[in-house]
């Protein structure tokens, strides 16, 4: 590749696109009236996404987790920079079989962490921001129900999302090989209701560069530190929830990463995956 004046350069120091950060609202969840159509806004690049403020009562969250810690925390995966709880698909096997074998005890318990039913409430706003769709976890038949959301622990001083996009992996691994054939993968959305917010750190960082426009240099590396350095390159955007607020927003087309966390309390999060049918009529949520 050359420059306009004839001089060589590479993927790295190609010219910039112009900037894809746009609009991203904030508004409590009982004044979604005028986002009916957010989810296809944010499909379309018109909206980036939305914090959505009061999901859930944080002292409720706060006993889910407590009763998590108390009950479960053996079934916690420790992956050093964060730690999980409940099987997502990312990483699953090839056919999901450990993915299934897990799915059935964790949704079980997820329902009875929560007086009121937290699928039955993220399910209520993402029909409020979805045209009224009807909205549902994706199944493949008895014994093959999706997990609705994972919980991730990033611990202060240590806790870090590194640089990503849903694309560079739901398009492309084979576990999600059933769920290309039934939704709108390609730029899907993300999506996550915080429970324990940190003192310092943990926003979720928009980064000024879409999937599409990727220099070679980061698609070459994996989510690591080098990869998030690569693209202090980019202009950023940091958005910081409170705890019981929902975030959804465009995972699979934007850049994005969470910071560090710092200070003395950790962030904790519940949350994972959103996309609309290929028919259009049904909102598929999962993690």
């Amino acid at each position: 590749m050359t420059t306009d004046n004839g001089s060589p350069t590479d993927a790295g120091s190609r010219p910039r696109p112009p900037s894809v950060l746009g609009e991203w609202a904030d508004v409590h969840v009982s004044d979604l009236s005028g986002f009916a159509n957010a989810i296809e806004r944010i499909y379309d690049g018109d909206l980036d996404g939305m914090t959505i403020r009061n999901v859930i009562d944080p002292v409720e969250l706060t006993r889910a987790i407590e009763i998590l810690e108390q009950h479960h925390e053996s079934d916690f995966r420790d992956h050093g920079e964060q730690t999980l709880y409940g099987t997502a698909l990312v990483g699953a096997d090839d056919d999901r079989s450990n993915y299934f074998a897990d799915a059935g005890l964790i949704n079980d318990r997820l329902h009875g962490l929560f007086e009121v039913s937290f699928t039955d409430r993220i399910e209520r706003v993402l029909s409020a921001v979805g045209g009224g769709r009807r909205t549902e976890v994706p199944s493949e038949g008895p014994g093959r129900d999706y997990v609705p959301a994972t919980f991730r622990f990033l611990q202060p001083g240590l806790g870090v999302m590194h640089a990503h996009t849903a694309n560079e992996f739901c398009n492309a691994w084979s576990a999600y090989s059933h769920l290309r054939n039934i939704a709108r993968m390609w730029n899907s959305l993300s999506y996550f209701v915080v429970a324990e917010a940190p003192d310092e750190g943990g926003e979720l960082v928009l980064y000024d560069l879409v999937w599409d426009d990727t220099p070679d240099d980061v698609r070459a590396l994996p989510m690591s530190q080098d990869r998030d350095e690569l693209l202090e390159r980019f202009d950023q955007r940091p958005v910081a929830p409170g705890a019981g607020d929902m975030i959804l927003f465009t995972g699979g087309r934007i850049w994005h990463r969470v910071a560090p966390v710092r200070g003395d309390r950790r962030r904790v999060t519940i949350g994972g995956f959103v996309a609309l049918s290929n028919d259009d009529d049904t909102i598929l949520y999962w993690s």
